[in-house]
């Protein structure tokens, strides 16, 4: 049918129907869709008279479609200003505003909404606080139920946002969900902006159908522009002031025992945490944030959420601003990625959207937004310094945030256009901040967790132990060491690396997969990490399975003088006719370089095998140099696989996925 520019109005309620306006619409709107938020503002401008002004309340709601059925965005209106003797401008807002107008639990049950505490935990640990036993308790082990039960316990009851079981991913966050406790003082939506974080900087919000989404990061492209031909303008920029390797965070309170006295009153204290990246502050000096987030009482909700923090902001990103005109088809930034090409058809650029503004008049125009956004924006620091109480006995109390954090192969960090980072440490809130920089761990014993209100065994605290002296004051260290006894200052943490007198080797495991739909029969399962598995019937080949997110954080401007891509495969049962070959793509940016699987007959092993492709004297027919497997985007695709023979299925199986990296010094 074509663009039609659908507008209509509802009202009260999103669902009742009043008018389409289309006729009415002037130039100049225009809404957003934010991939963490969904439908986010927009502006409708219609040429209705000065007396018509009330026809439209606030309160209403409006949607815009490219033509009937396709809607593309729904908003609720904020604000109306009119102007004699015909211009009507409404500011919109999307529903997702209605997750900032919900807020979970409450002081009491017997005061104002009549609302108890409501905690969300895996296991109890704060026995001493004074509301404890006004409380309501839920079990919670992972931030998808978390969420899920936010939704269904608070939203879908009080506001007009549905819940759909399929738009919530499952995640898995080693640790979980600790602990989370509301008395009715934060929104929901301030809820979902640290937990999305948690869950590996997950999409969130809720799309132009009312429909609340939780979504893991997609690496599909979902639409594709290019210079020359519907891309009317591309920009990038760089900005120290986006970079963050130092992290203060504050959580809520933590209650002790009954202080000794005739006054029945507890001791306590704010948990917080400080957090550092010793690599990219070795680079880039030290640069760093406050954050507050009164919910977090736990060790490991903290570290969660700084790590993946610094797995975005600890190294400088690139931001880039794309115009492209005349589109029919809307890419939704939760969908997936889009890709931009040069006039000659080379890549330029493959990465989720955070923004798209679309200019909603004769001809949809789009402006896309690529990059982190400034966390100053989620989390507003305050103009002046504070200081919070010291916790009275840190080794029996928890203390504050500590130990040291390392990306390695077993992290599972779905695609993003973060700066990935290979370590991330913390040292005890009472302590001295560790450099980290030498062999040495900072935080305490190798014994369990302590948290905030009940010890559990070794202090989280340390006592501020120095990295210098290979040990902890704590326990004994591991030995561990951040440089990865590397000589050319490079990687450190969850690879492995080897160095001689003029070449650096470092090996790091893919921490997420996807399959990609490249007309091929079957598609791999994600099994999480670099990991994956396809059934093939007879004669059927393998779509691609692309791996990623392999936290490299090497020296920047060195040539590359080896690649090395192993795969540990295996295909049970498999004969010689069976499932086969096999191409190994490894992408960055414009550059990419492809081999072939196997060396002779290409037939899958029928138990666990390590298949070495490429070598540390081989750079693959291309020119590289450490910046490029630095940089986001680099990926490792697994293509033409197939079953050539009309036995029954196979399963061929891909159990980890490494790439190594040699380098001159």
């Amino acid at each position: 049918m074509g663009y039609q520019r659908r507008i209509v109005h509802y009202g009260p309620g999103p669902g009742d129907f009043q008018a389409v306006i289309s006729d009415r619409a002037i130039a100049g709107c225009w809404f957003e869709l934010h991939r963490q938020g969904g439908c986010g503002a927009g502006e409708l401008r219609l040429k209705d008279a000065f007396a018509q002004r009330t026809a439209i309340e606030l309160g209403d709601w409006i949607s815009m479609a490219y033509e009937t059925g396709d809607r593309w965005y729904l908003g609720r209106v904020e604000e109306r200003r009119a102007a004699s003797p015909a211009e009507i401008v409404y500011r919109l807002q999307g529903m997702g505003a209605e997750l900032g107008e919900v807020f979970p639990g409450g002081f009491s049950p017997d005061r104002a909404d009549g609302v108890p505490p409501h905690r969300y935990a895996r296991t109890d640990l704060f026995p001493n606080d004074p509301d404890r036993s006004l409380g309501t308790v839920v079990a919670v082990s992972q931030p998808d139920e978390f969420v899920t039960l936010l939704m269904q316990q608070y939203v879908v009851p009080r506001t007009h946002v549905t819940l759909n079981a399929s738009l919530i991913d499952a995640v898995n966050v080693p640790d979980g969900v600790t602990s989370a406790k509301f008395r009715g003082e934060e929104s929901v939506r301030s809820i979902l902006k640290e937990e999305a974080v948690r869950a590996y900087n997950a999409s969130w919000g809720v799309d132009a159908w009312g429909r609340f989404f939780f979504l893991q990061k997609r690496t599909s492209v979902i639409a594709a522009f290019q210079e020359g031909e519907d891309v009317v303008s591309l920009a990038e920029s760089r900005d120290r002031d986006l970079l963050f390797n130092r992290v203060m965070l504050t959580g809520g309170y933590v209650y002790d025992e009954q202080l000794g006295s005739d006054i029945f009153m507890r001791g306590y204290y704010r948990w917080r945490g400080n957090y550092i990246q010793p690599a990219s502050r070795a680079q880039h000096g030290e640069r760093r944030i406050r954050i507050w987030i009164p919910w977090i009482r736990t060790a490991s909700d903290s570290r969660q959420f700084v790590k993946e923090f610094f797995r975005v902001y600890a190294q400088p990103t690139s931001r880039y601003l794309v115009e492209v005109a005349n589109q029919s088809v809307l890419p939704v930034p939760w969908g997936g990625r889009i890709r931009i090409s040069d006039q000659s058809g080379a890549e330029l650029i493959s990465a989720m959207v955070e923004t798209i503004r679309v200019q909603f008049d004769h001809a949809p125009r789009f402006r896309l937004e690529i990059g982190p956004e400034d966390p100053h924006t989620h989390w507003p620091e305050p103009p002046h310094d504070e200081r919070w109480e010291i916790p009275g006995n840190q080794l029996q109390n928890g203390g504050h945030g500590g130990s040291e954090i390392s990306f390695d192969g077993s992290d599972v960090g779905p695609d993003s256009t973060d700066a990935s980072s290979s370590s991330v440490s913390s040292s005890s809130g009472s302590g001295t901040l560790s450099s980290l920089f030498t062999s040495g761990l900072s935080g305490g014993g190798s014994g369990g967790e302590s948290e905030g209100g009940e010890s559990s065994g070794a202090s989280e605290s340390g006592g501020g132990s120095s990295a210098e002296s290979g040990a902890s004051s704590g326990g004994a260290s591991s030995g561990a060491s951040e440089s990865g006894g590397s000589s050319g200052g490079g990687e450190s943490g969850g690879g492995s690396s080897d160095s001689s007198a003029a070449v650096t080797c470092v090996e790091k495991s893919a921490t997420d997969a996807d399959n990609v739909d490249d007309g091929g029969d079957q598609e791999w399962e994600r099994l999480g990490g670099g990991r994956g598995e396809v059934t093939l019937g007879p004669n059927d080949s393998a779509q691609t399975l692309r791996c990623f997110d392999f936290n490299f954080l090497l020296p920047s401007g060195k040539t590359v003088v080896g690649i090395t891509v192993t795969y540990n495969i295996e295909c049970s049962a498999n004969g010689s006719n069976d499932v086969v070959g096999g191409e190994v793509t490894v992408t960055s940016g414009g550059k990419s370089g492809t081999k072939s699987l196997f060396v002779g007959d290409g037939v899958w092993p029928d138990d666990a095998t390590d298949e070495i492709v490429g070598g540390e004297g081989d750079t693959w027919g291309a020119s590289w140099t450490t910046d490029d497997f630095n940089a986001f985007g680099l990926q490792v695709d697994l293509t033409s696989v197939e079953h050539l023979s009309g036995v029954a299925g196979r399963t061929a199986e891909v159990h980890s996925t490494k790439l190594k990296v040699c380098y001159e010094d």
